[in-house]
C-alpha cells in the first residue's frame, strides 16, 4: 500500500474525530501505529520511559470472548448439559456461583480494562465469533464447533445483543486510551453463516459489521476480518487466502478508509502474483500469529514476513502464547505482540475459556503485565496470591538466598511436575526482571551452562527469577510457578 494512503489514517482521523471530542484515534503513519497523531509508546504519547523499540507498536491481549454468548445455552454448555471434549472432559460456561451470563462477562471485562491500561497495555482483540473456548477446540472440532457463538445470523445480519456489547467495549476502550482490534469471523463458527456460491451472506456480514463500526462515534478501532486466514479451516471462499482480497476490498470500501482493515494471516508466504499475496498487499497493516514458536522462531517469522511484504506498514502479532521471551523477541523487531492465555474454564486461569476472570489474578497473567509495565515504564501491578494443586514445584540447586557468588556456580532449577497427564513445557530464568535464558527440557540449568560464568552480569545485588511452565491441555493452556531468589555477584 502506498505510504500516502497509510498517512491518511493518521492525518485525517484526528481532525475528523477530534471535533467529536473523542479520546482515542488510532492511525497509521508509514510503518507505525499512532494514537491521536503521535507514534505509540513515545514521550509525546504519554510514555516517557518506554523502551524505544516499542515506538509505533501495539502491545495487546487476546480477549476474543469479551462479548461471548452461546445460543444453545442452557440446553447445552451448562453444568447440567455440558459439551464433551475428548481431551478435557465436560465443557460448560456456568460461573462457580451462578449460571452463565453474557452481561456479567462484558461488565467484568470492562471493569478489568483500567488495570490493563495502567500497566501500559494499549490494545486487545475481541471477535464477533469468539475463539475456540476449550484448549484444542474440543480436541477434534475444527469445523462447526458445537457451541453457537456468532454475532451474525444465517444471512449475515449483525445481532443486536452482540452489537451492543461490542459498542460498550469500544466506548470504554476509547475512554481509556486503548485500541480495540475487532475481529468478525472465526473458524469453527463461520459455518453459522449460510454458504452461497457468491458468498453473499458473508459479504453481508462484512458490510453490516463495517457499517456498525463506522457509524460509532469512535475511531479507536482496527478491523480483523478473520482469525488466521488459511485454506483449510474456513468454509467460505472469501475467508480463504484465494478469496480474502475480496473481503479486504469490501471492508475498506464500506468503512471508506476511516478504519484500518486487515486479517490475521496463517497461510504462509504465498507465491508472487497469487491472490493470497494480493490480499496481504491490500491490507492496511500486517497481522499474523506466532503460536508455538520459540523466541528465535519469532524473530525469523517477523523477518520473513517483512521480506515478503516490505517495510511500509505496521506489523502486529495479535496471538502467540504466554512466554515473555516471545514478547521481547517481537519488541526487539519493533513489532507489537499479543498475549494468548487460553485457561481452563475455571473462572481463574486464562482469558479465553469462559467463564473468564478478566483480572490479573494468576502468576501467568501477572508476569505478562509486569513485563509490559517494565517495557513501557508503567506501574507494575501487584503480584496476586495464587494456589493450584497442579502447579509445578521449584527447587533451586546451587544458589541460596542472598548468597555471594565470586566464581562460576552450578545453578539448576529442579522442577517437580504434579500433573500426571501434561508435561513441564519449559523453564525460564530472569535476572532483575529481565529475560535471561530458557530451557525446554531437564536439566534446567541457568544460561544453559553447567557452571554459570556470570560474565554478562554486573557486580552487585540481583534477583534471580525462575518460572516453571506446566502444560495443562493438548495445545495451549499453561499454568506456572514463580520462585525469586536474591543474590550478590562479586568480581
Amino acid at each position: 500500500m502506498p505510504t500516502r494512503i497509510l498517512t491518511f489514517f493518521s492525518l485525517l482521523l484526528p481532525a475528523v474525530c477530534g471535533a467529536q471530542g473523542l479520546n482515542t484515534v488510532v492511525g497509521i503513519h508509514g510503518s507505525q501505529f499512532t494514537i491521536n497523531g503521535q507514534p505509540t509508546y513515545t514521550p509525546a504519547s504519554g510514555f516517557p520511559s518506554a523502551n524505544p523499540n516499542l515506538t509505533g507498536t501495539l502491545l495487546n491481549v487476546r480477549a476474543v470472548q469479551a462479548i461471548f454468548d452461546d445460543a444453545n445455552y442452557p440446553n447445552q454448555g451448562s453444568r447440567q448439559h455440558p459439551y464433551q471434549s475428548n481431551t478435557l472432559g465436560p465443557i460448560f460456561w456456568d460461573y462457580p456461583d451462578g449460571p452463565w451470563d453474557p452481561e456479567r462477562n462484558v461488565r467484568e471485562f470492562l471493569a478489568a480494562l483500567p488495570d490493563w491500561r495502567r500497566s501500559g497495555l494499549l490494545a486487545f482483540t475481541v471477535n464477533l465469533q469468539g475463539g475456540g473456548p476449550p484448549d484444542g477446540n474440543y480436541g477434534e472440532r475444527v469445523y462447526l464447533q458445537p457451541h453457537n457463538n456468532s454475532g451474525f445470523d444465517l444471512q449475515g445480519n449483525l445481532k443486536p445483543a452482540y452489537a451492543d456489547r461490542l459498542r460498550r467495549v469500544v466506548t470504554e476502550a476509547d475512554r481509556l486510551g486503548m485500541v480495540a482490534i475487532v475481529g468478525f469471523f472465526y473458524f469453527g463458527s463461520n459455518e453459522r453463516i449460510q454458504t452461497a456460491p457468491d458468498d453473499r451472506y458473508v459479504k453481508e456480514a462484512i458490510v453490516q459489521g463495517c457499517r456498525f463500526l463506522k457509524n460509532l462515534p469512535h475511531r479507536n478501532i482496527l478491523i480483523e476480518i478473520n482469525n488466521e486466514t488459511n485454506p483449510n479451516s474456513y468454509k467460505h471462499r472469501i475467508l480463504q487466502p484465494n478469496g480474502a482480497l475480496d473481503a479486504v476490498l469490501l471492508a475498506q470500501q464500506t468503512v471508506e478508509r476511516q478504519i484500518p482493515v486487515s486479517m490475521s494471516w496463517s497461510g504462509g508466504v504465498m507465491p508472487r502474483g497469487s491472490r493470497g499475496e494480493a490480499a496481504m498487499r491490500a491490507v492496511d497493516y500486517v497481522m499474523f500469529h506466532t503460536n508455538g514458536q520459540s523466541p528465535e522462531e519469532v524473530h525469523q517469522s517477523i523477518q520473513a514476513m517483512r521480506r515478503w511484504l516490505g517495510y511500509d506498514r505496521p506489523v502486529i502479532i495479535n496471538e502467540d502464547g504466554v512466554s515473555a521471551f516471545n514478547l521481547h523477541a517481537a519488541v526487539e523487531e519493533h513489532v507489537g505482540w499479543g498475549y494468548y492465555d487460553n485457561g481452563l474454564d475455571n473462572y481463574r486461569d486464562g482469558f479465553q475459556a469462559p467463564p473468564v476472570n478478566w483480572r490479573i489474578e494468576t502468576p501467568l497473567k501477572w508476569l505478562f503485565f509486569e513485563q509490559v509495565a517494565r517495557l513501557t515504564g508503567s506501574p507494575i501491578p501487584a503480584r496476586p496470591e495464587y494456589s493450584a494443586l497442579e502447579a509445578p514445584e521449584i527447587e533451586l540447586f546451587g544458589l541460596e538466598p542472598n548468597q555471594v557468588l565470586k566464581e562460576p556456580a552450578w545453578i539448576e532449577a529442579i522442577v517437580k511436575d504434579r500433573h500426571p497427564r501434561w508435561p513441564i513445557k519449559r523453564v525460564e530464568f530472569y535476572i532483575d526482571g529481565a529475560p535471561y535464558s530458557y530451557r525446554r527440557s531437564a536439566p534446567f540449568l541457568l544460561n544453559n551452562q553447567e557452571w554459570w560464568d556470570m560474565v554478562d552480569v554486573a557486580p552487585g545485588k540481583h534477583v534471580l527469577r525462575v518460572v516453571a511452565y506446566d502444560q495443562q491441555g493438548p495445545r495451549f493452556t499453561e499454568i506456572c510457578s514463580i520462585l525469586e531468589v536474591p543474590f550478590v555477584v562479586e568480581k
